[in-house]
């Protein structure tokens, strides 16, 4: 027979232990405090034994008690090398995708439109002068269907 806990069972390690010690530290818990914690939530004293499965009740419990984990902030689309566009290129070409109607830059719909015009398999690998191509292109269908609309809305008010 197999002593070997399910694999959802598994130990907790690295940034999950760091997680449960932020809490505790940012809680300003007392060391019997943070135990009696671990030993009510998980079965355990210390965080080193909480398995996967019980480390969502001890956040929820931190959690409870006035812990608020600060998102963390997405990865910039995009290195800082020369010729790679700004972060504010990237919102800007998200923000148009959006306008002209695709999910965002990820949308397949995206993509396939994308290919044509920046000449690479996908956003992530457009340069800035690529990226300009594409904006160019998206601003021009962007006023296309802004005129478009402002047109049909003109043309069923009788003068």
């Amino acid at each position: 027979m197999n002593s070997r806990p399910p694999p959802a069972d598994d130990l907790i390690f690295g940034s999950k232990i760091a997680l449960i010690h932020k809490a505790a530290r940012d809680l300003n818990m007392a060391d019997e405090s943070y135990r009696a914690l671990l030993l009510r939530t998980a079965g355990v004293t210390t965080s080193k034994a909480i398995t996967l499965s019980r480390f969502d009740a001890v956040m929820r419990e931190f959690r409870r008690l006035g812990f608020v984990d600060a998102p963390r902030k997405p990865k910039a689309a995009g290195g800082s090398a020369p010729g790679r566009p700004t972060t504010r290129q990237w919102g800007l070409l998200a923000y148009r995708a959006r306008l002209v109607g695709f999910a965002g830059l990820e949308d397949p719909r995206f993509i396939a439109w994308m290919k044509r015009r920046g000449h690479v398999d996908h956003p992530r690998f457009l340069d800035q002068t690529a990226l300009q191509r594409v904006l160019a292109a998206l601003g021009n269908w962007a006023g296309k269907k802004a005129n478009k609309l402002e047109n049909h809305e003109t043309k069923g008010v009788e003068k």
